[in-house]
């Protein structure tokens, strides 16, 4: 829920519980000056009344009306009346309806003989005045209603603008860009902050970026070079005609560190160029004839280990990745399965629509499965492993949503990536 819509929510029920309050307290005091005022009315009529009896010793005329009535009739001292006052409905024949009155009972003597007294006035004229008051209130509040979402809807078509274009350009923003986030002007304060505090940030981020992908490419550069020379120089060496055994021995241990180190450092370059998202160009790449590619290019691997692999479903598939990556991927999980493989053991390959799985023998882990992905982490040490090629297998699934899952089950480790349906398709 956006947060102009909870907010007129809010403003809505608040305005409806006050409008409750409001109306309820507001009835209850009108009610009361009414009856006031009637009440004042009745005890007038009433002084009058005996005023006029005790200056013309006669009893006044009896009056009666839609609005108003005094009843008189004789009265027995036998019988207590108490003056009260009282609400009552009459029913009028004009209106063809009950009318609320409000009266008033006494007893009022003349010549010492007792008459009873009954002093009606209606309350029809406040009720009627008291339902268009309510009536306007009611208006008031509707026009209230509409006016506040008119405010909204203006509010959030222009006020609100721009944030909305700030937040879409923050969204589509990427440090692969060769510029910092720009955004728009504003003329509302707390906007324009937002948008100082993010440039400012996503400046202070590109820079570090690029400051960073500088030094790694210079520092690949710089360390594959005297690599290379060390290794050829190694080379040269172990070709040496006078070498005695323990010499050999030392040159071929160099030479496997120096290549070793080689590896490490293509592999965690290729790993910070995933993390930073280099590889923005994608394709629908049939995975089929690239799973079919990279077996074919492991095939004198598997042989050099006497390994047998075995194809155990192929559907046609395509994979929204870029190809590069996609390489590395299959590379990296077929030579996972040669290198924790067992002697003369096996690897099964299994490829559908929905999902890839490479399974092959071997011992159990001596680690947790959570831990294969993690950087420099290697079940089998002596196999050559440098515990980083799981690591960039989890780097590219987590680029491209796949979701890689692990088992071992009757002496067969099984590694599946689960294809997600936009970025699957069978042929």
């Amino acid at each position: 829920m956006r947060i102009l819509t909870k907010t007129s929510l809010y403003y809505l029920i608040v305005s409806i519980v006050v409008f409750l309050l409001g109306g309820l307290s507001f009835y209850k005091i009108l009610q009361t000056e009414i009856y006031d005022e009637v009440d004042d009315q009745l005890f007038t009529d009433k002084e009058n009344i005996i005023e006029y009896i005790r200056r013309h010793n006669e009893l006044p005329n009896v009056t009666s009306g839609i609005s108003e009535a005094i009843l008189v009739k004789e009265h027995s001292d036998r019988i207590k009346v108490i003056e009260a006052l009282t609400d009552t409905l009459i029913f009028s024949a004009y209106d063809e309806e009950y009318i609320p009155f409000r009266k008033l009972s006494f007893i009022a003597y003349q010549n010492g003989k007792p008459f009873q007294y009954t002093i009606l006035k209606s309350l029809m004229d406040f009720e009627d005045l008291f339902e268009s008051t309510m009536l306007a209130m009611a208006w008031i509040f509707l026009l209230l209603l509409i006016g506040l979402a008119g405010v909204n809807y203006f509010v959030n078509k222009y006020t609100w603008l721009n944030f909305y274009d700030t937040l879409d350009k923050a969204k589509r923003y990427s440090l692969t860009q060769r510029e910092p986030l720009y955004l728009n002007p504003t003329k509302t304060r707390e906007f324009q902050e937002l948008n100082d505090v993010l440039q400012a940030m996503t400046k202070k981020i590109h820079n570090d970026y690029i400051n960073l992908k500088e030094f790694t490419e210079n520092a690949s550069h710089e360390i594959q070079t005297p690599l290379a020379i060390v290794n050829s120089k190694l080379e040269l060496f172990m070709q040496s005609d006078n070498l005695t055994q323990q010499q050999a021995s030392m040159l071929e241990e160099m030479h496997a560190s120096v290549n070793r180190l080689s590896r490490l450092n293509k592999s965690l370059i290729l790993l910070t160029r995933i993390e930073n998202r280099e590889f923005s160009e994608t394709e629908e790449l049939p995975l089929h004839e690239v799973l079919l590619e990279q077996i074919t290019h492991l095939h004198d691997i598997m042989q050099m280990h006497e390994l047998a692999y075995q194809v155990t479903s192929l559907e046609p598939t395509t994979l929204s990745i870029n190809r590069g990556l996609a390489e590395v991927l299959l590379s990296n999980i077929l030579l996972n399965a040669i290198r924790h493989n067992c002697p003369s053991g096996t690897i099964y390959v299994s490829l559908t629509a929905q999902e890839l799985c490479i399974s092959n023998t071997g011992k159990p882990l001596d680690s947790s499965p959570e831990q294969m992905f993690e950087r420099f982490m290697s079940g089998n040490k002596a196999a050559g492993s440098l515990g980083i090629g799981l690591a960039i297998v989890s780097k590219i699934c987590s680029l491209y949503k796949l979701q890689p899952a692990y088992n071992y089950t009757d002496g067969l480790h099984k590694l599946c990536l689960q294809l997600p349906k936009k970025y699957a398709n069978s042929f």
